[in-house]
Formats: structure tokens, sequence, C-alpha cells
């Protein structure tokens, strides 16, 4: 199979959990639905009109943190918007919020590197995406919706990882690379009692119906390595790139 990889960076990111009400809390990585709907706005597709075209039987995508991340919280001061002069901040009914956002361990040297991998059944959709990507161009590279890290305000960029070829491989040991379904993972593996992973489990939403709400099998969870760090595993099912690393889909 044909995957093309690419790498979603910045400085900041805030992926809303669905569950969160009175306290934007964030997951520390973007959720299948926010990363289709990302692609989406590069390939130019209008809002909520690509469900079907990146449904899970369609499009596989994984993902693994490049960077180490970590999350700091700010309160946000939130105004009411009814006329452009409610901007100044003078009307009443602020709202102060306290938001969880997630930075690189070292924001001022670092920044937050997510590694998507994408693989679509259309080639069409996927010789489209690349010849965009592949473009050194100085600019967001969207045809469409604005990229961002999760809200508007966490503007990012992206950059090309290449083409890879891969191999399914089943009921193995292998290092794998990318964040792991919990589901799909038979055991974690300690050698020689000496592990550098940070492992967190996140449950997050990853397909969406055409009304914008989560399918029957549209929320999994996943183990998240917040160093960036591979993981020896025993899994179910995996996906071996030419490159040497191993990766998991998020399904």
């Amino acid at each position: 199979m044909q995957i093309l990889s690419l790498h979603f960076k910045g400085k900041m990111a805030h992926f809303r959990k669905y569950y969160s009400n009175s306290s934007a809390l964030s997951y520390f990585i973007p959720p299948r639905t926010t990363i289709i709907g990302i692609i989406a706005g590069i390939l130019g597709y209008e809002r909520d009109s690509y469900y079907d075209d990146f449904s899970l039987e369609n499009c596989s995508i994984s993902l693994a943190c490049s960077s180490p991340l970590k999350k700091v919280t700010q309160t946000l001061n939130y105004l009411m918007i009814k006329v452009k002069n409610d901007f100044n901040g003078s009307q009443e009914h602020h709202s102060q919020t306290s938001m969880e956002l997630v930075i690189p361990q070292d924001i001022k040297k670092g920044c937050i590197d997510y590694e998507i991998f994408i693989c679509h059944k259309d080639d069409l959709i996927m010789r489209k995406l690349n010849d965009i990507c592949m473009k050194d161009l100085s600019a967001y590279k969207s045809h469409g919706i604005s990229i961002g890290l999760g809200t508007a305000f966490n503007l990012g960029w992206i950059e090309y990882g290449g083409g890879f070829e891969g191999n399914e491989k089943l009921n193995g040991e292998a290092n794998i690379n990318s964040i792991m379904g919990i589901d799909n993972i038979e055991k974690i593996l300690l050698k020689d009692g000496k592990v550098d992973n940070y492992l967190i489990k996140e449950r997050v939403p990853i397909e969406f119906d055409d009304e914008r709400r989560i399918t029957k099998n549209g929320l999994k969870n996943f183990a998240v390595d917040l160093k960036g760090n591979a993981v020896d595993a025993i899994s179910k099912k995996y996906v071996s790139l030419n490159d040497g690393r191993n990766i998991m889909w998020m399904e």
C-alpha cells in the first residue's frame, strides 16, 4: 500500500474534548476527525462535505508524536460579540474560561510535531494531496479551510514527509512508532527493565456521520507516548513501512 506522510507543526495546540463544557480540556493528540478535516481543507472540500470520502472504510490514518509534549492551562477572557463595536471589550458578559494548551517541552526552541500517515483507497485523492504538499511553498498550503492545530488561533503549518510503501503484518512483536489502539495491543514489552516511554491513554473520536454524530465504532482508546519515542509491543495488526518503522492505524 502507498502511504503519504505529512508533519503538522506549530507552537501551541488545543483539541477540545467532546465532553468538555465549562473548562476547555484538550486531547494531547488531534483526533482522527480533526486530521481528516485538515486534509479536506487542503484539498478544498467544503465544510461537512467530506465525511463519506474520509470514512474509516475509505481512508486509513495514523499519527506519531515526533516531539515531546506537555500541557499548560491558561485563563482566557471571552467576549459576547453581537455587533462590531463589542470587539473593544466595553460590553458586559465577559466570560473567563480555563483552557488547556498542548505545547512542546521546550517552547522557546522546540515545536509540536505530529507526523500524520495517510492511505486512501482513491488514488486520485492521494496524488492530489501529494502534489499540493510536496511543493516548497512558504504558505499554509490550504485551498480551503485555514489550517490550525485545533482552534483557529493555534495556527500551524505542514511539512511534507514523503511517500512510503507499507505492508500489513498480523500478530507479531514490533517496535511501534505511532500511537497504538488499545484494542490492538496484546502486550507492551519491557526489555531489560529499561523503558524511555511516558504512556497515557486517550479516548478520542475517529469518525462522524453526516450529522456530525459519532458513529457506532467512532470512539476509541489509544496509547500515546508523550516523549515521542517508539514502544515495543505485541500487537494484533500493524503496518511495516519500507524505512523500517512500524505504525498502527487509528481504527
